[in-house]
């Protein structure tokens, strides 16, 4: 993997720094404590308490984590976070019981405990702050954008792209979106970088379906290679002053998109424009669309009715297919999603989608 260090945001950047010296600083302020030169390494290791390794084995990893942009990076550092937390909270509640805690054979006083406490949840909550900030920030991606906390959604939006001078261009449909950008595919000879700025044109709907095209300057943040030997480029929206209305027309197109999804499993029956009647399992669904895994995959635009079975009764729901998905690519199984335009019992709908709403361990 190419790791571009000097595309990495700057406050991850020196909290990977930062956990990456905590081994170093517990050797050094071990010394320094118990008066130690670096000449008798061996005794300065041997006055190293089990907790202050356990803390520099995960300093480590943490680092390597944010570094390499793996998931477990910023998990670890939750679990970091938790022990010193914890670790400082039995110190305080230990003193103010009574007992004496001595460092190095120094009774350490509570005032200095508490203070240390303060300090400490200050340092991992900015530390903790930045990381959340900067975790859906585009260097923190791998394929499929990578792991994140802001919510991209799968979702095709026709889009036409043209470099800054205007010599280069390509069309097609994105492959997710979020507030502050969208994945593409781009043609093998587009001749784009990371940092170049294009200028998009998004098609979009109103609420009322009715098409909507709108302008976007945008700059190239990464680009990775597909299995199949195609491209993909992240990029990253703008939206200035003078573009107010547009970034309120693409807001409020998120909105529609966003709506909550529930991951379900119910059997689903499905018929196209050849009343061919087909199978296949609801993976997901909102007030808005749903998708559904099958062999039997619809083509894009191609309006489609779905029977789902419930323990309530079946309800029919009529569409338009607005992403086909026959190879189950990009972390789906093989399938399309329908963009919802009828439904036949709008009550026991809206019922089956509150009962979802309130079911456990549903999550984006």
């Amino acid at each position: 993997m190419t790791l571009r260090f000097f595309n990495y945001p700057i406050p991850v950047l020196l909290v990977t720094l930062g956990f990456l010296a905590v081994p170093f600083l517990n050797v050094y302020i071990t010394a320094s404590l118990y008066d130690l030169d670096f000449d008798h390494f061996n005794m300065i290791l041997s006055r190293i308490q089990p907790l202050q390794y356990v803390l520099s084995g995960l300093s480590a990893i943490i680092a390597y984590g944010l570094f390499a942009k793996k998931k477990f990076g910023y998990y670890l550092f939750l679990c970091f976070a938790f022990l010193i937390l914890t670790y400082n909270v039995w110190m305080v509640f230990s003193v103010t019981l009574g007992k004496k805690i001595f460092l190095a054979g120094i009774r350490i006083h509570t005032a200095d405990i508490i203070w240390n406490m303060v300090t400490t949840t200050i340092l991992l909550g900015t530390i903790f702050y930045f990381l959340r900030r900067e975790i859906a920030a585009p260097y923190l991606s791998g394929m499929r954008r990578g792991w994140r906390t802001k919510y991209r959604e799968t979702h095709p939006v026709p889009f036409h792209w043209t470099n800054s001078d205007g010599e280069r261009e390509g069309d097609g449909q994105t492959i997710n979106i979020s507030r502050n950008g969208i994945l593409i595919p781009i043609p093998k000879h587009h001749f784009l970088s990371v940092g170049d700025p294009i200028n998009l044109l998004l098609k979009l709907e109103k609420e009322n379906r009715e098409p909507i095209s709108i302008s976007v300057q945008a700059k190239i943040v990464r680009i990775d290679k597909e299995n199949d030997g195609g491209e993909i480029a992240g990029v990253q929206l703008f939206f200035p002053i003078h573009q107010k209305e547009e970034k309120q027309i693409y807001e409020a197109f998120l909105v529609r998109v966003f709506a909550p999804r529930y991951p379900v499993s119910n059997p689903v029956n499905f018929f196209g424009k050849d009343n061919k009647v087909c199978q296949g399992t609801l993976l997901n669904v909102s007030m808005e669309g749903l998708y559904i895994e099958t062999d039997s995959v619809l083509n894009q635009n191609e309006v489609c009715h779905v029977k789902i079975q419930t323990r309530s009764g079946e309800i029919s729901v009529g569409g338009v297919v607005r992403w086909s998905n026959p190879q189950g690519k990009y972390g789906k199984p093989s399938g399309f999603g329908i963009q919802i335009d009828s439904i036949e019992n709008k009550n026991l709908f809206r019922i089956w989608i509150w009962k979802q709403r309130f079911k456990l361990f549903h999550g984006r």
